[in-house]
């Protein structure tokens, strides 16, 4: 019997040693919505009851000496969220409307080595939200999490990390576009061009992407591919630590490149609560009939707490923001943002955890003479997280 459990014990080790050090982990998430939007003199007011759902798969896999791979599995839609319950796409001709699934899709796929000083990655690379990226590439719709909202939290492209002076200085080359082309045919090409633009809906108060092939004919000609590169580098001094960043689009000659640059601050904790702060500033100074996106300037400014309070965690912050047009008599937009939520621990163990979020979210944008939009979600995240 003592031999029969040995030869089992080392099978298992054998086998086990032949496989990657793969980790699963994961999450899903039930949102009932109450959804305030209202245009005020500029459109109509709605209300909304409704509930989002969504799950996530992470895998991980270490194959020795630092090299790794991840993938994260979920559904290509806003936040992930894979719909509201009693709608979506029918999996067939026979199904009924309301037993629509979602699909599941790569939203993070990438490989690379962790180093002692040196390290990297590429393919679809995590990139963790925060206000500058908002700015940078949601100028006009800036607040409530743009980036988080409709990137995932993810982009194509490479990361290189390199520790410097005990902290980590980072650089991300992000691919937004890649459709440059060098044309060396003197004759005449058949080209299309796509437009890409961002919409706040006046009547629903949604954002939607706007796409419009429009057919135009030329010669040969060249054209460069789009890309972002996005620096940053933590350091600490009287206590404070300062995260500087800076984002710096390279794109084709025409079209919009902007450039952002910024920092995030963390304060010392103040009767318990983790203070902390940032600001960016952004500008780019091409009008773009394509896009249709016209020059411009802009700021965007965030005080937030993080703390205890009773049996959970308070979450709270402010956005200010605002963007102006470089063109004559233009008149900016202002937008600002509120979140409030208080996360309590049902369940935890070392296997996952089971939390309920009770969440405020404020969000305004108003254009004088044109546009005073606000919209209130009422919402509460019921998340399961396993591991």
């Amino acid at each position: 019997m003592l031999n029969k459990k040995f030869w089992l014990g080392l099978f298992i080790i054998i086998l086990s040693s032949a496989y990657a050090e793969i980790k699963l982990s994961g999450d899903a998430r039930l949102r009932p919505r109450f959804d305030v939007m209202d245009h005020a003199e500029y459109g109509t007011k709605s209300e909304d009851f409704y509930y989002y759902y969504r799950a996530r798969l992470m895998i991980e896999a270490n194959i020795g000496k630092g090299y790794f791979f991840n993938t994260r599995l979920g559904h290509n839609g806003a936040t992930y969220w894979i719909g509201k319950f009693g709608t979506g796409e029918t999996p067939s001709s026979l199904s009924n409307p309301n037993a629509g699934r979602g699909s599941v899709d790569f939203m993070e796929l990438y490989f690379g080595r962790n180093g002692k000083k040196l390290g990297w990655s590429g393919g679809i690379i995590p990139v963790v939200h925060n206000p500058m990226l908002d700015i940078h590439y949601y100028p006009e719709i800036m607040l409530d999490k743009a980036w988080d909202t409709y990137n995932n939290n993810a982009a194509h492209g490479f990361d290189i990390n390199y520790k410097l002076a005990g902290n980590i200085l980072d650089l991300k080359v992000l691919v937004d576009n890649n459709d440059g082309k060098k044309v060396v045919d003197e004759n005449f090409l058949a080209q299309s061009d796509t437009s890409i633009v961002y919409i706040i809906d006046q009547d629903s108060g949604s954002i939607r992407l706007d796409t419009t092939i429009t057919m135009t004919t030329s010669s040969a000609s060249t054209s460069r591919d789009q890309y972002t590169l996005y620096l940053s580098y933590p350091a600490s001094f009287f206590g404070f630590k300062m995260t500087p960043h800076l984002l710096l689009t390279v794109a084709d000659e025409g079209r919009p490149a902007p450039i952002t640059y910024g920092a995030e601050f963390a304060l010392p904790k103040v009767a318990g609560f983790k203070l902390s702060s940032s600001a960016a500033l952004t500008s780019q100074s091409v009008s773009d009939s394509l896009t249709g996106v016209a020059a411009y300037s802009g700021w965007i400014a965030r005080v937030k707490m993080v703390g205890k309070l009773g049996p959970g965690t308070l979450v709270a912050w402010y956005d200010l923001a605002t963007t102006t047009p470089k063109a004559s008599d233009s008149v900016e937009s202002n937008f600002s943002f509120l979140w409030l939520s208080y996360s309590y621990t049902l369940h935890k163990s070392d296997w996952g955890s089971m939390v309920f979020a009770p969440t405020y979210r404020l969000y305004t944008n108003k254009i004088e003479g044109s546009r005073d939009y606000t919209r209130a979600k009422v919402e509460l995240t019921m998340e399961i997280k396993f591991k």
